[in-house]
């Protein structure tokens, strides 16, 4: 696919997300900081295409057959980010440590500026919190329906959790 049509079908894919209701897609959405770093990175040359994409990072470029990885993570705060990068990301900066910038996007009133880090600049403002477990239950007269089987979630059982408490046990004397 040529960069032009990767232009038009990034355009049109932010374009309906951007008109999606905050309840689909987030209060803190990353949808305009996406399209705008991805313009930015076409508009510098150095790149024979670069796309919106959903993994291993959110835009991914090439370069002579290689690629690089940018995950955005957005904020409108000034002076101090508090935010995440899942396992995942971290997973993928690490696989790909020269060809993976993690992007602090922030938005001043109209205008936008972008910091980006390697994964070792990142990793200096990173820690680990105590693990979390997430749940999805029914409500009320529902509290009886079955769960989805979903094949990608690891389900927690005791043992699960003995192995995460013990495993963050590890870390932290380790620190």
């Amino acid at each position: 696919m040529d960069e032009e049509t990767r232009r038009l079908i990034d355009g049109i894919l932010i374009e309906g997300q951007k008109k999606a209701p905050n309840r689909v897609r987030g209060k803190k959405s990353d949808v305009e900081a996406k399209g705008l770093f991805a313009e930015r990175l076409r508009a510098g040359g150095l790149y024979e295409s670069v796309s919106i994409t959903r993994s291993p990072a959110d835009i991914t470029a090439i370069q002579a057959g290689l690629s690089y990885y940018y995950e955005i993570k957005v904020t409108d705060k000034q002076e101090q980010y508090f935010g995440a990068a899942t396992l995942t990301e971290w997973e993928a900066a690490l696989s790909n440590p020269e060809r993976f910038k993690f992007v602090v996007a922030c938005k001043n009133t109209e205008s936008w500026t972008f910091s980006e880090y390697t994964p070792l600049e990142f990793m200096r403002y990173s820690y680990i919190p105590p693990f979390k477990i997430y749940f999805n239950v029914p409500i009320g007269d529902r509290k009886e329906a079955s769960m989805k089987e979903e094949t990608k979630r690891v389900c927690l059982t005791k043992e699960k959790v003995c192995e995460m408490v013990e495993f963050y046990r590890k870390l932290k004397s380790t620190s």
